[in-house]
C-alpha cells in the first residue's frame, strides 16, 4: 500500500470515529450499513489472476496489486493476488501464448464465450473448470441472483447446463453506452437539426466539409465499424443477427451492398475519414479534439474527456449524442450496438492449475454480495465516497482527483467499476456520477430509447458444441479475413460494387451458409436451456 493511501485511509479513520462520537443531523453520514459486517473467510490463500488492465488504469498502477481495491479486498477475505498483466495492446496474442504454454495461473479473467471451440472446448481442454457444484456449494450470493434470474442464467450457462465462469453482469439502466455524436455548436450555427435519417447525415457532413471547411467531417476507427452502427440503418447486423426468427450474417445479406454503397459515396466525396482504416484512438480522438472533425462514433464517458480538453480555448463547444440511423424519417432503430446482461468479457474462470477451486469460489463470489458491490463500485467511506441520504457519493479523491486524475482514471486506480470484471457493472448511481455532463446524461438516454428493439434482432448468447465450435471457428477465420479486405476494397473503390455478387459467391464456397445454419441449431438450443 502507497504512503498516499495510506494517509488517506487513516484520516477517514480518525473523520469516522469523530463523527461517531456527535450527533450532527446534517445530510451526509458515514453510515455504518456502508461498512461490511461480515466478509467472506477462505482463509489464508495466495492466487496467481491474470487480467488485462484497461488504459485508465495503468497511467496509475503497475499493477492491481497496488490498488486500493484489492488491498482492501484482501483485508476483508484474507485472500493474497499475484496479478499477471499482458502488455495492452496484445492481450490477445499473450493469452493464446498463455493458453499454448501449459503454465496456467489459478484464475484467468476473460471473454470465454470467444474461446475457439466456445467455453465447453476450454473446459475440455482443461484450461478451466466446470463451476456448477462448486457455485451451488461455496458461492451463496451468486447463486441467489441466478437463481431469481432465470434469463440471465440462461445466458450464463452452456447449452447442457454448465457455467464456466464468474460472471460480470450488468445492472442499472444504461445498456447501450455507444453510438454517433456531433458538434451541436456546428449544427446551431449552421441551422441544422440532430441527423436521423442517413440522407439527413449526408447533408450535415457536407455542411460541415463546404461550410465548416472540415478535413474529415466524420472519424472513427475501422475496428468501430466491425460493431453494429450505420449497418443498422440498413437492416442488417455487422456479424450474426435475427431477422424474424432466422439466424443470417450481415456481410452476406442483399442489404449489405446498400450499406457498402453508402459508405463509398460518403469516402468519393469526401465526408468519412480517408485515414480510417490505419488509425487508432488516439488518432481519432486528435481529430475530435482538434476540431478537426465534426462527427464520430463515441461511448458515453468519453464525451465529457472531448469537453474539458476542448472548452477552455473555446467555451462555445459543444456535442450532442445522435439517435441510431435510419433511412426513412419516424422509422425505430432495430439494430444497434449495445450490452448483454452477462457481458461475457470480464469473466473469471477458475482453472485446472488452481489447487483451491472451492476458496477461491467463496473469494469470488464476495463481489456478488451487496458489500463486496459496494467495495468494488464505489469503494470505502471518507476516502472515496460518502454516503448522503442514501446514496453513496463519490468524494474529490474520484469527482477532482487532487493528482489530476480524469474521473475514469480516478476509478480505475480507486476502484474496480469501469470495465467489465466479475461482480456487477453498470451501478445506476455510478452512471449518474460518472457521467456528469448533461451533454452525457442526454446522450444515455438517447442511445437507450430503442434498447427492447433488439429483443427481436440481436442473437442471444448462444454456445455451439465443441465439434460445432471448432468448424464454426475454422470457417469464420477465413470468412472474417475476407469480409475484412473486401469491405475495404468496396468502400475505397479499389473494388466495384458490381461485383457485389461474386463476392456473395466467395463466401458461399467458404461455406458461410453452414456456419449460419450452426448458429440456427445453437439459437435452438439455447431457447431450450433451464
Amino acid at each position: 500500500m502507497n504512503m498516499k493511501w495510506a494517509k488517506l485511509a487513516a484520516a477517514a479513520a480518525i473523520a469516522a470515529t469523530a463523527a461517531a462520537g456527535c450527533s450532527s443531523g446534517n445530510k451526509t453520514t458515514d453510515s455504518p450499513s456502508a461498512e461490511p459486517s461480515s466478509a467472506a473467510s477462505p482463509g489464508a490463500l495466495a492466487l496467481s489472476y491474470w487480467t488485462a488492465m484497461s488504459g485508465d488504469a495503468a497511467r496509475s498502477l503497475k499493477s492491481f496489486s497496488d490498488s486500493m481495491f484489492y488491498q482492501e479486498l484482501e483485508k476483508r477475505t484474507g485472500v493474497k493476488v499475484s496479478f499477471q498483466h499482458p502488455a495492452t495492446g496484445s492481450e490477445k496474442e499473450q493469452f493464446n501464448l498463455m493458453i499454448a504454454s501449459g503454465k496456467l495461473p489459478d484464475v484467468i479473467e476473460s471473454d470465454f464465450t470467444t474461446y475457439p471451440g466456445g467455453p465447453e472446448k476450454a473446459i475440455q481442454d482443461k484450461i478451466i473448470i466446470p463451476l456448477n457444484e462448486v457455485i451451488e456449494k461455496h458461492a451463496p450470493n451468486l447463486k441467489k441472483y441466478l437463481d431469481e434470474n432465470p434469463e440471465v442464467r440462461k445466458e450464463v450457462v452452456t447449452d447442457n447446463g454448465t457455467i464456466y465462469a464468474f460472471p460480470t453482469i450488468g445492472i442499472g439502466n444504461t445498456q447501450s453506452t455507444t453510438g454517433f455524436v456531433v458538434r451541436k455548436d456546428w449544427l446551431d450555427e449552421l441551422g441544422l437539426s440532430v441527423p436521423e435519417t442517413v440522407e439527413e447525415w449526408t447533408h450535415v457532413l457536407r455542411q460541415f466539409k463546404e461550410k465548416k471547411g472540415i478535413k474529415t467531417p466524420m472519424t472513427f476507427t475501422l475496428s468501430e465499424l466491425n460493431v453494429d452502427r450505420l449497418n443498422g440503418a440498413y437492416g442488417i447486423g455487422a456479424a450474426f443477427y435475427l431477422d424474424n426468427g432466422k439466424v443470417k450474417y450481415g456481410p452476406y445479406e442483399p442489404g449489405y451492398r446498400d450499406y457498402l454503397a453508402q459508405l463509398n459515396a460518403w469516402y468519393k466525396e469526401g465526408l468519412i475519414d480517408p485515414d480510417f482504416a490505419a488509425q487508432d484512438t488516439k488518432a481519432k480522438e486528435s481529430k475530435i479534439t482538434n476540431g478537426t472533425a465534426g462527427a464520430f462514433p463515441s461511448y458515453i464517458g468519453p464525451i465529457g474527456k472531448y469537453l474539458l480538453a476542448m472548452q477552455s480555448a473555446n467555451p462555445k463547444v459543444d456535442f450532442v449524442a445522435t439517435q441510431h440511423p435510419v433511412l426513412k424519417k419516424g422509422d425505430a432503430p432495430v439494430i444497434f450496438n449495445a450490452a448483454y446482461t452477462y457481458r461475457g468479457q470480464g469473466s473469471a474462470g477458475i482453472t485446472t492449475s488452481n489447487k483451491h477451486p472451492e476458496e477461491t469460489a467463496k473469494w469470488l463470489d464476495y463481489l456478488y454480495s451487496e458489500e463486496g458491490h459496494m467495495l468494488k463500485s464505489f469503494g470505502i467511506v471518507g476516502v472515496t465516497y460518502n454516503m448522503i441520504n442514501g446514496y453513496p457519493t463519490y468524494t474529490d479523491l474520484i469527482m477532482k482527483n487532487p493528482d489530476n486524475l480524469s474521473v475514469a482514471e480516478a476509478m480505475s486506480k480507486y476502484l474496480r467499476v469501469s470495465s467489465p470484471s466479475p461482480g456487477f457493472v453498470g451501478d445506476s448511481r455510478y452512471a449518474e456520477q460518472y457521467n456528469s455532463f448533461a451533454q452525457q446524461k442526454e446522450a444515455s438516454t438517447t442511445f437507450n430509447v430503442y434498447f427492447k428493439n433488439l429483443e427481436k434482432t440481436r442473437l442471444p448468447r448462444v454456445t455451439e458444441s465443441t465439434e460445432e465450435g471448432q468448424e464454426l471457428s475454422s470457417i469464420m477465420s477465413e470468412i472474417d479475413t475476407y469480409r475484412s479486405e473486401m469491405f475495404l476494397k468496396f468502400v475505397m473503390g479499389a473494388e466495384p460494387l458490381a461485383n457485389f455478387d461474386k463476392y456473395r459467391d466467395q463466401m458461399k464456397s467458404m461455406k458461410i451458409e453452414r456456419a449460419v445454419a450452426i448458429k440456427q441449431s445453437s439459437l435452438e438450443r439455447y431457447y431450450k436451456r433451464k
